[in-house]
């Protein structure tokens, strides 16, 4: 009975896995696995999604609704659905992302890195990683110094490199 619910569940769009979790115990902790998104992907039954950063409205009217927006949010785009769904916000910027911040995927993980504090203007070595098998943020190890505008780069390994930018002071960093 559990390996053809399995098989079933295999099947069943990503978008849908929050509210099935919802079902019993045991449904949780399957979609709750890494290996069971690991066994969507060997069976051909994962699906491909794009990342964006936009802008989140502002405003009622549609005047207003654009201008002077300065937050900024993650959403997801299924080209196979064609739905779009918003990443939940993490929970030390609840009203956007962090500006000019790098974003990864890795490991079945969504990571930004650094970028400006949107409500202090100040560069942060900040660290979120949104696992997309919980459904949730976590605040991941800092980088060693604050740094904006900088470059990054993954290893096939899932190790991230960071590069150059700016400090605190916009002056520019020569190290990795």
């Amino acid at each position: 009975d559990d390996e053809i619910g399995r098989e079933c569940l295999l099947k069943v769009s990503y978008n849908s896995h929050d509210k099935l979790k919802t079902v019993c115990r045991s449904w949780e902790a399957m979609l709750s696995s890494p290996q069971f998104y690991e066994d969507r992907k060997i069976s051909g039954t994962s699906e491909q999604f794009i990342c964006l950063i936009q802008a989140i409205p502002k405003g009622n009217s549609a005047d207003d609704k654009w201008q002077a927006t300065r937050a900024y949010g993650l959403t997801l785009y299924d080209p196979l659905q064609g739905a779009w769904d918003r990443l939940p916000s993490i929970p030390e910027f609840p009203d956007g992302i962090p500006l000019f911040c790098e974003c990864f995927w890795v490991d079945q993980k969504l990571v930004m890195i650094g970028g400006w504090n949107p409500s202090r203007w100040e560069a942060m070595n900040s660290v979120f990683i949104y696992d997309f098998t919980s459904g949730k943020w976590r605040r991941g190890a800092d980088m060693e110094r604050i740094r904006s505008f900088f470059a990054c780069a993954v290893s096939p390994s899932g190790l991230i490199y960071v590069a150059g930018g700016h400090e605190n002071n916009k002056n520019a960093l020569r190290t990795c």
